[in-house]
């Protein structure tokens, strides 16, 4: 075979591959994800175990609750500005919690007054009975659901941060009921229902106590205060100045 003839089949016997030309640029590899979910998961490793080894202090809690309570909702417009620089976590928590109530209270209910006691740690509210209940009814007026539900949800959000408690005296006019007589007076039979519907909407038992005393048939107080103290807390007072 000739020279001519050999380089003619090697010609013939080459194969050309063709490969689709590039579009874009060239795409490194992304090296720095790697590096960011290795520094997450020491990270993480890290912050558990802090927390294995960490003691919860009560007081501590409470103090971060209340600031963390103060920055979102506020405290109370009755507190003066360079009182509220002063405050505690703790304080700033009842605060924040007084102020919640408020807005629950004057929102829903007109001609509600709010009394505050002298040490700021117990807030009570006179409700006209009329503005609750209708003419000889034993159930709340239907407007009054969502009030009802807000103030139980803030009464159990409180509850976990400081033992509160709520109390619900009702005036029984002139004077109260004969002990044979209570089982059908209108005013124990309301305090009762209140305090079943609260229960209803899932406050503890615990938390509530009801009552009633000669006075004013016409209103109902609801005052909420500090477990710490077992004192009635229905005595007169004066509010704050």
């Amino acid at each position: 075979m000739s020279l001519e003839t050999e380089a003619n089949n090697n010609r013939n016997s080459v194969v050309i591959d063709m490969i689709e030309p590039m579009t874009g640029p060239v795409t490194p590899k992304n090296v720095n994800a790697v590096i960011f979910v290795s520094l997450y998961l020491l990270l993480l490793a890290f912050f558990i175990f802090l927390h294995s080894i960490s003691v919860m202090q009560e007081d501590r809690v409470r103090t971060v609750l209340g600031s963390v309570q103060v920055a979102f909702n506020g405290l109370s417009r009755d507190t003066p500005a360079d009182r509220q620089k002063k405050l505690s976590g703790e304080e700033q928590g009842t605060q924040a919690f007084h102020a919640k109530l408020k807005n629950v209270f004057e929102t829903a209910v007109p001609l509600v007054e709010a009394h505050t006691s002298r040490d700021g740690t117990r807030l009570q509210f006179s409700v006209p009975l009329r503005q609750l209940f209708a003419y000889r009814s034993l159930e709340l007026r239907e407007t009054l659901d969502s009030f009802i539900n807000e103030v139980a949800a803030t009464l159990i959000s409180r509850n976990g941060n400081v033992a509160t408690d709520l109390e619900i005296l009702i005036g029984a006019g002139v004077a109260l009921p004969a002990v044979d007589d209570v089982a059908n007076d209108i005013a124990a039979l309301r305090a009762s229902y209140l305090a079943a519907t609260l229960m209803d909407r899932g406050v503890p038992s615990r938390n509530l106590s009801i009552g009633m005393a000669a006075g004013d048939a016409g209103l109902v107080n609801f005052s909420f205060f500090l477990r710490s103290s077992l004192e009635h807390q229905f005595r007169p007072e004066a509010s704050k100045k």
